[in-house]
């Protein structure tokens, strides 16, 4: 079984998405640095090939670049998820040999749809326009993640997904999580009709589409307490910490649908 983790280790971000759906406010201390490699070793033991670091904002953590270097010398695919914050030519410089995919969120090509969504001050676009060309520049391999809501569900993205030309694009129906999102983000829900036309509008672009069923059970996540966590039901479920009871006792105490990962194209060329 293909084992690719998302590891939420930073809990923090300086934005307020309105669509988010990992808050992590009941984080009061996040995962020191050692206990973080302690769970990457137990992960590449429990035989995991690919590890993802996100958040929260993963680059706002200090320790970040230490743990993708850990990362790749034990042998692991490794990518980050970022909307940009620390992306920088001195981070690249400094950590990008270890580092095989870069995911930088981006919405809409408009910079008051972003703002509207609570992402940046009006000037999200650019900047994700201008950190994706330093990533590709850089060799590293470039994804570029959709949330489709009910500000961006009719608009044309063409123009700037033209100009990013990402190495993998894909796009998420909202998905509403009870506890996290189910007050601010209600208003912009979409259908699953709605998301499956903007799909179809963008079909020459091969995006990976993701509509709500298809996120569920599908992920294997850990918060930024050391835990397993699955969004089953509309709600999130927790393991044990991994480092209290092992990771494979862990990983028995959440729900992952091998299927349904590998059918939303979970696994792709690295």
């Amino acid at each position: 079984m293909k084992k690719h983790v998302n590891f939420h280790f930073w809990p923090y971000c300086k934005f307020k998405c309105k669509y988010c759906f990992l808050k992590f406010e009941y984080v009061k201390r996040p995962l020191s640095k050692k206990d973080c490699m302690s769970i990457l070793l137990a992960l590449w033991e429990f035989g995991a090939e690919k590890i993802n670091f996100v958040g929260g904002e993963p680059t706002l953590c200090p320790f970040l670049g230490e743990l993708i270097a850990y990362a790749k010398n034990l042998g692991f695919t490794t990518s980050i998820v970022s909307n940009g914050t620390v992306i920088t030519p001195s981070f690249l410089r400094k950590y990008g040999k270890n580092i095989d995919w870069i995911g930088l969120s981006l919405d809409s090509g408009n910079e008051e749809t972003q703002k509207a969504l609570g992402r940046g001050n009006g000037n999200y676009v650019q900047k994700t326009i201008n950190k994706s060309l330093m990533i590709k520049k850089s060799g590293i391999k470039l994804k570029i993640n959709t949330v489709i809501t009910r500000l961006n569900v009719n608009e044309d993205m063409s123009a700037v997904i033209n100009k990013i030309a990402p190495d993998r694009w894909k796009v998420f129906q909202m998905l509403i999580i009870k506890g996290q999102n189910d007050n601010e983000a209600k208003n912009l829900t979409i259908s699953s009709s709605e998301f499956k036309n903007f799909t179809k509008r963008y079909a020459d672009f091969n995006p990976i589409a993701e509509n709500n069923d298809a996120m569920v059970d599908s992920y294997i996540m850990i918060d930024p307490l050391g835990r397993f966590f699955q969004n089953s039901g509309g709600t999130y479920s927790y393991s044990m910490p991994i480092l209290q009871v092992g990771v494979f006792n862990a990983f028995d105490q959440i729900t992952f649908n091998h299927d349904k990962f590998i059918k939303r194209g979970g696994i792709y060329s690295f």
